[in-house]
């Protein structure tokens, strides 16, 4: 990497910022995470090897100002394992992992900087996707008791936030609407984390699920000789029906 944005180096690599380099580190993270849901190994480590390079890229960035290097990276993270790891580096206990967890985020209050924070949201990272961020929110406000004392609680919100929802589309007030939307997907989410539910996990499920069906749509249409850009509405509607029943009928392993 210091080759690369030396001056005799890559023209691209050395314009680079932090800024610049985010969304690089946002699909890397994606593409390993699709290496991991499909067990590629080799996947796994392209795209292990394509993370590692953007960390050693910000590091050499930030080093070229003066700033941390590599090793203070690799240092701080290491002194961060042992630290927060006493039951095993140390003499504290912690037999199961919830206990692990509770031993962790004490710790982790008491460090430098952290003994600062003022509210339980602070430290929920501004840039996690928002139904990951909506979880971390709910997990946060829920150790300190903020919840609905029962799902029945949070199904009612949920009624009362989709009615709020039809009034801004009949009032065709845009900024209303997006307002309500959110409240509404926040609101589903808060049902899902009553549940036991990660909104994340199950939406990404979901999504699967969709253009596993939507794939097979366009293969039964295929099958037929039909492109689905020349398929009119309801014949859309008939293919995505076959391609559930399909999918439903096989079985499970």
């Amino acid at each position: 990497m210091a080759r690369l944005r030396s001056p005799g180096g890559c023209p691209w690599d050395r314009e680079q910022t932090h800024q610049s380099l985010v969304r690089y580190l946002v699909e890397e993270t994606g593409e390993f995470l699709d290496a991991l849901d499909e067990q590629d190994d080799q996947g796994m480590v392209d795209e292990l090897g394509d993370l590692l390079l953007q960390i050693v890229f910000h590091a050499r960035i930030a080093e070229e100002e003066g700033r941390f290097t590599i090793e203070d990276v690799a240092r701080s993270e290491c002194e961060k394992m042992l630290r927060r790891h006493p039951h095993v580096f140390g003499d504290a206990q912690a037999d199961h992992p919830q206990a692990v967890v509770d031993q962790w985020e004490k710790i982790k209050r008491q460090e430098p900087g952290k003994e600062k924070r003022t509210s339980a949201l602070d430290g929920v990272p501004r840039h996690l996707p928002a139904l990951h961020r909506a979880q971390k929110i709910l997990d946060k406000v829920a150790k300190v008791g903020f919840r609905w004392p029962d799902i029945d609680g949070a199904l009612a919100k949920v009624e009362e936030e989709w009615a709020e929802l039809r009034e801004a589309l009949e009032k065709q007030d845009q900024e209303a609407v997006g307002e309500e939307l959110a409240d509404l997907i926040f609101t589903l989410v808060n049902v899902g984390h009553m549940a036991g539910i990660r909104a994340e996990e199950a939406m990404q499920a979901g999504l699967r699920k969709f253009e596993r069906r939507f794939r097979r749509l366009e293969l039964l249409a295929a099958d037929e000789g039909r492109s689905t850009h020349d398929c009119t509405p309801e014949e859309l509607a008939r293919y995505w029906r076959r391609a559930t029943e399909l999918e439903r009928s096989e079985p499970t392993a």
